[in-house]
């Protein structure tokens, strides 16, 4: 295979090398042009520090590739590893991750991480041949409709504690922001949406959500997404904290809309999984979280 960075390929090429690279796949994960710009966009992803794989010129293969830095630090996220369907088994997608993990050194990135699909065997046996480490396991939840009655009473036992809105990046830089959850938790994915920071009674920062709100044409109330919600680490009144986040992000869950929480670690946040799922929120898909240092 010939490898090129994404950078000096057409979008036509990407596209194929994606649409190609993901048949069969788990869901179907076909795109067009028009929703690769889109994605590349909403989600950071570089083409130059992407790589496409080529054999007898065709396009064959992809990883998409994106970097921020938190704390000082480049970390990278891979948005998708795909091979086509002729050339599995080979070696080649081995060849590919090799070649984009070689760009991404390059690029001075000091950490790489990625999600796959917990039924994804062999990708993941793949990514541990490479160097990289599960550190969590991933639960993408949801819950639909309206509620017969609120599950989760806000803020129990919390006496004095404020909630104010904010935006997205003012919850990125609260000193317990977690930007070690998946890329596509972190505050960047989220920041066309809204926040909410509590406050104690001496004004400290006591946790932090942010989520999106998705409106029909029509002006009507849809959906809800939430990114992150977090307390205050080992913060006594956490329990308390997550439900009064909750009951600002989703009300008393009289609205017939979809809710939708994805990528929830279920070690890193085991208490607010646990409080969703005490909700009622169900598990739609599941992944697990690796990293691998560079």
């Amino acid at each position: 295979m010939e490898i090129r960075r994404l950078s000096a390929c057409t979008l036509e090429e990407a596209v194929q090398a994606w649409n190609d690279g993901f048949e069969g796949y788990y869901f179907n994960a076909t795109t067009t042009p028009e929703a690769f710009i889109k994605r590349m966009t909403a989600e950071e992803l570089s083409p130059t520090l992407s790589v496409v794989a080529f054999k007898d010129n065709r396009p064959v293969g992809i990883v998409f590739s994106g970097v921020r830095e938190a704390g000082g630090r480049k970390i990278a996220w891979n948005g998708g590893t795909g091979v086509a369907m002729p050339l599995r088994g080979s070696g080649n997608g081995r060849t590919l991750m090799e070649a984009s993990i070689a760009v991404l050194k390059e690029e001075g990135v000091v950490l790489s991480t990625l999600e796959a699909i917990s039924e994804n065997a062999k990708a993941i046996a793949l990514y541990e041949k490479l160097g990289y480490k599960i550190v969590d396991q991933l639960e993408h939840l949801n819950l639909k409709g309206a509620a017969p009655a609120n599950p989760l009473p806000g803020g129990i036992g919390i006496q004095g504690y404020t909630a104010k809105r904010a935006a997205p990046v003012q919850a990125g830089q609260l000193p317990f922001y977690r930007a070690d959850y998946t890329w596509q938790t972190q505050w960047q994915n989220a920041k066309d949406g809204e926040a909410v920071i509590i406050r104690d009674e001496a004004g400290t920062p006591a946790g932090y959500a942010y989520f999106r709100k998705t409106y029909s044409p029509a002006g009507i109330h849809t959906a809800t997404t939430l990114f992150q919600c977090e307390a205050a680490p080992d913060h006594p009144q956490a329990a308390g904290i997550i439900r009064l986040m909750l009951a600002y992000v989703f009300g008393d869950f009289s609205d017939d809309i979809n809710r939708v929480v994805p990528n929830v670690p279920l070690t890193a946040s085991a208490l607010t999984y646990s409080v969703l799922r005490e909700a009622g929120f169900t598990t739609m898909a599941a992944q697990v979280q690796m990293v691998k240092e560079l």
